[in-house]
């Protein structure tokens, strides 16, 4: 009979068992990379990812970019079927609709989807910030806002681009549908990758622009993102009014009105939310608006350090395929970003047409050479006329007898790249307003004329006065209009 040496005889019995079972683990570990690397090898890519005329596939510091799986199989037996039952908050649209337009003009004829074919920077980062309405419980949702944030890291530069919820467009494996349903579709047909990555596609196929990454949140996660922040100062620059305003958090009456304003997350979220007295396109550049705030916000106070306590608090109310590690890495390369240069643009009715379909339903028919010349300009780097201003380095002083209309034409100016301040003495109310040079500052003069929407022949005018607090001085009057949707 064989008896153990004298030392593992002093071993206890349960610490060798467990030494067994961690040996077995680690090699069955082993064994199924060996396996996996055999027959998935590291070279097989799918479509979306190696298209050639994608140019964007750069990542982002040491970040690898998901690439979007295909999806070969049929969403269901019936298409038309499955679309007119499945989705009850919408009107039901039938995949191969016959073209109807709202107007007497000729049917519109298919145009081919736009490939980026070097249109994105090849260091973008291109983000997809979904706002869904969504509720616990819910079979059903909608997507409510779609933006598009674009980050150039090299010109340390941001865009955002929002696309319209009724935007009809060819849905992978659906067909002709709203884009804020595909969210939805690839969720309930169990998409690979789910909604988001049908979403990503959708919008890889039909505009051309390669998404890396996405971040979806409902209503709750704005308000408590919000709210963490502290509130947010937001320049209201058009009057808001809506009686009777319902959601989740009660009824209320909304009011706002032109100026600076500081929201809790609840009444950020109504302002970026209501649109019976006015429309979508003018709710899509509410969210933007908010959205930046939130931005300015988090920058002001170097939220950096504080992410993990932050991503803890916020990872139950948003869904995103960024992990922890990248998204801290994306908080720091936000620090380094010139938030004073940001394109906000839209796909609006001077992109797309209106459209209704023989069902009835209303819908946004793109219209891509158009929107193809807005993204060349979206992704474009900023101007030489930006240039121009930067160099003439002019101090800039707005004075104004409403002082509300200076606030809010500061933050606008600072969204384009110049900066302002307030004066400090009160001045009349005059009828007209006026851009005063003390120096030579033509660019800048006839920037911020093309910006606060005045005529530069009757506003800008010169003095000699060397006395004068700013290189430039702007007086706005009774004539300027805050609100420039």
């Amino acid at each position: 009979m064989w008896h153990p040496p004298r030392f593992l005889a002093r071993v206890n019995s349960t610490l060798l068992k467990r030494l067994f079972v961690a040996n077995l683990a680690v090699w069955g570990v082993v064994a199924a990379l060996v396996v996996y690397a055999n027959f998935f090898p590291s070279g097989t890519t799918t479509p979306a990812s190696s298209d050639s005329l994608f140019s964007n596939n750069a990542p982002f510091i040491s970040i690898m970019l998901p690439t979007p799986t295909p999806f070969t199989r049929n969403a269901a037996s019936s298409a038309v079927s499955v679309v007119q039952t499945v989705v009850p908050l919408e009107t039901p649209i039938a995949v191969t609709p016959v073209a109807k337009l709202a107007s007497a003009a000729p049917p519109p004829q298919p145009q081919p989807a736009v490939r980026d074919g070097a249109l994105v920077p090849p260091n973008n980062i291109n983000i997809l910030l979904l706002g869904t309405d969504q509720r616990p419980g819910a079979v059903n949702w909608r997507t409510d806002s779609i933006i598009l944030l674009s980050i150039n890291q090299i010109e340390k530069t941001v865009g955002m681009l929002t696309i319209p919820r009724d935007l009809y467009v060819d849905i992978p494996s659906i067909g002709k549908q709203r884009i804020n349903t595909a969210d939805f579709y690839g969720e309930y047909y169990k998409y690979p990758g789910g909604g988001p990555n049908l979403i990503k596609t959708t919008i890889e196929q039909n505009l051309g622009v390669r998404v890396h990454y996405y971040v979806r949140g409902g209503f709750d996660a704005f308000r408590k993102a919000t709210d963490i922040l502290g509130g947010i100062d937001v320049d209201v620059d058009c009057q808001l009014y809506e009686q009777d305003f319902y959601d989740d958090y009660g009824h209320a009456t909304l009011n706002f009105q032109p100026g600076m304003q500081t929201m809790d997350g609840v009444t950020a979220l109504r302002y970026a939310r209501s649109r019976y007295t006015t429309n979508d396109y003018d709710r899509s550049r509410r969210q933007r608006k908010v959205i930046l705030a939130m931005w300015d916000k988090a920058s002001s106070l170097n939220l950096l350090p504080k992410w993990p306590q932050l991503y803890q608090e916020m990872s139950g109310s948003i869904q995103t395929d960024l992990s922890p590690t990248e998204m801290a890495a994306l908080a720091y390369i936000g620090t380094q970003l010139k938030m004073d240069r940001i394109k906000s643009r839209a796909i609006d009715n001077r992109v797309a047409q209106p459209y209704i379909t023989p069902e009835g339903a209303w819908v946004l028919l793109p219209n891509m050479p158009k929107i193809h010349a807005l993204l060349v300009e979206f992704f474009a780097p900023v101007t030489q006329e930006l240039d121009r201003v930067a160099q003439e380095a002019a101090t800039i002083e707005i004075v104004s007898g409403n002082p509300e209309f200076a606030a809010i034409a500061q933050a606008a100016l600072k969204r384009q790249g110049i900066n302002a301040t307030l004066g400090s003495s009160p001045v009349p109310f005059e009828s007209v307003s006026t851009i005063t040079t003390y120096s030579s500052k033509p660019a800048t003069a006839q920037r911020l004329a093309a910006l606060l929407r005045l005529d530069p022949a009757a506003s800008i005018i010169h003095s000699g006065d060397q006395a004068a607090p700013a290189n430039i001085v702007v007086n706005l009057g009774r004539d300027y209009n805050s609100c420039q949707k």
